[in-house]
């Protein structure tokens, strides 16, 4: 089967794009200065690429242009929900560490509970998406 290469970059940039996230949340935690300008271009790039590959994707399944099983078009659209609502998360948590780190607090370090369970469901995104590529494309 031929892999669209708006695919392949869409996988392997999402990887880079939790390599970014990772290190936002990392420096945080050991109370180092927020990186605003590689957290500005993680959501931005990811808005951009990866929010957009997904809103296509799910254009082209609701329209029938792919023929797709029942069971993958649930497994899309939660994987695209989740994709998104960790997105958006993201985004609103940095913004909030950033301001907090203003004024000489560790949003994420002070937040630990609530830092692992945006972890995790960031893993859970990104790790759904990549066996999803795998299966669509690999198998």
């Amino acid at each position: 089967m031929h892999i669209p290469p708006f695919s392949i970059f869409s996988a392997v940039s999402e990887l880079f794009v939790t390599a970014g996230v990772v290190y936002v949340i990392a420096r945080n935690w050991r109370r180092r200065p927020f990186p605003l300008g590689l957290f500005l271009a993680v959501a931005v790039f990811e808005a951009c690429v990866n929010v957009f590959y997904m809103a296509t994707r799910t254009a082209r399944a609701a329209a029938g242009t792919e023929a797709l099983g029942t069971g993958m078009k649930i497994a899309f659209a939660a994987h695209g929900l989740l994709s998104l609502m960790a997105y958006l998360v993201f985004v609103v948590l940095g913004v909030i560490a950033w301001q907090e780190q203003r004024a000489g607090r560790y949003f994420f370090r002070e937040r630990p509970a609530l830092t692992w369970t945006f972890a995790v469901a960031w893993a859970i995104s990104v790790g759904s998406g990549e066996v999803m590529f795998v299966l669509r494309y690999m198998c």
